[in-house]
């Protein structure tokens, strides 16, 4: 079973795969639902329903990841292009996968990749971005970049959560 922090691993897995430059990332936590919205600006190909186990414009096996969030959000979800951006937003119950907003994000951040996310919160929100960690020497790609990373994500947390 994937908890709904991983489902936006899935959703960073299809964009860079798709040759996405840039992934931002928008995850709004609220009376126990997670509402999230990735954007990216990666060339798909969208079949008409991509979200059928096993549809794939990337070859043999594959096809599994938006299969995969259709079923964990229930449905709640639709993935729409236009303008150069393609934009996947889905809805699922919170299961506490944000709780440890650093375990949630860390396999995110250690892909090597433009990402920025968003957490908000109780209209309080915070953003962590590939920048953000670079300045911090925080980009969990080495040892010590890890440690930093897991010191510095629960201090923001702790910023949408006391206000």
């Amino acid at each position: 079973m994937h908890d709904t922090a991983s489902l936006l691993l899935e959703a960073a897995y299809n964009s860079v795969e798709a040759g996405a430059d840039e992934i931002r990332m928008l995850v709004v936590l609220e009376d126990g639902r997670v509402d999230a919205r990735v954007e990216d600006d990666g060339s798909y190909a969208l079949s008409q329903d991509p979200f059928q186990d096993g549809t794939t414009t990337k070859g043999e096996g594959r096809g599994h990841g938006l299969h995969i969030i259709f079923e964990r959000s229930e449905g709640r979800c639709r993935l729409t292009r236009g303008d150069g951006i393609t934009v996947l937003e889905f809805s699922a119950g919170d299961d506490g996968s944000f709780d440890r907003l650093d375990e949630a994000l860390l396999p995110l951040f250690s892909m090597d990749a433009c990402i920025t996310v968003t957490i908000r919160k109780d209209g309080r929100e915070t953003t962590v971005s590939r920048t953000l960690l670079e300045e911090r020497d925080a980009v969990p790609d080495r040892a010590v970049g890890i440690r930093r990373f897991r010191t510095l994500i629960p201090s923001l947390a702790k910023e949408i959560s006391n206000g």
